[in-house]
């Protein structure tokens, strides 16, 4: 099974917003079908986000935030996440990732691996993600962290892997990329760790 392409011809494409994300209406054909449509899409965005893990404690960092939406959507405001954010222009994913543990958490990634690249909502945004392996010392963390100038305010925190698979199994998160991060982490951990360990 994997994903498969489709010929379209893309008929028109405007941009009436652009603002910290940007919209796009594009119209569109299936070039076999003939099927035409119109859909707004968030579009130029890609992302990192990571799972960091301190081996020698065996936990998880991870970091509290507000989001607008996850309030809206369920009530539940203060996200539980893994460090996570856009690439910058002239940036590398594992640039990025580095620079946003630290903003984030503070704390600096010893080493980092590449786990998978996937979309976060493909009906609505073209948005990919690079999830990252980062190992850290999660043995002293600040009490809050984030860049003021991004209105952004992080209060890091660890949990074990146990822990946090049993709030993926209890719906007490709600966050997909948390929930792709974490399956991934599990499915992986053994060969993370001896890859991390080889570097």
């Amino acid at each position: 099974m994997k994903d498969e392409q489709l010929a379209i011809t893309i008929t028109d494409r405007t941009k009436p917003y652009q603002g910290f994300r940007q919209v796009e209406v594009i119209d569109y054909r299936e070039d076999e079908s003939g099927i035409t449509a119109r859909r707004e899409l968030m579009t130029g965005t890609r992302a990192i986000t990571v799972v960091a893990h301190d081996p020698d404690l065996d936990v998880l960092l991870m970091v509290r935030q507000f989001r607008l939406g996850a309030h809206i959507g369920t009530g539940f405001g203060m996200t539980a996440e893994f460090v996570a954010g856009m690439i910058d222009p002239g940036e590398t994913p594992e640039q990025s990732v580095r620079r946003e543990l630290i903003e984030e958490t503070g704390v600096s990634a010893k080493c980092v691996l590449p786990m998978c690249r996937f979309l976060t909502t493909p009906g609505l945004s073209d948005e990919t993600i690079d999830l990252y392996y980062a190992q850290v010392d999660a043995s002293d963390l600040p009490e809050v962290a984030g860049v003021a100038h991004e209105t952004e305010q992080t209060f890091p925190f660890t949990v074990s892997l146990e822990d946090a698979l049993q709030a993926c199994d209890d719906n007490a998160i709600y966050n997909g990329i948390v929930m792709v991060g974490l399956l991934r982490f599990a499915r992986e951990y053994d060969a993370l760790i001896a890859k991390a360990a080889a570097l």
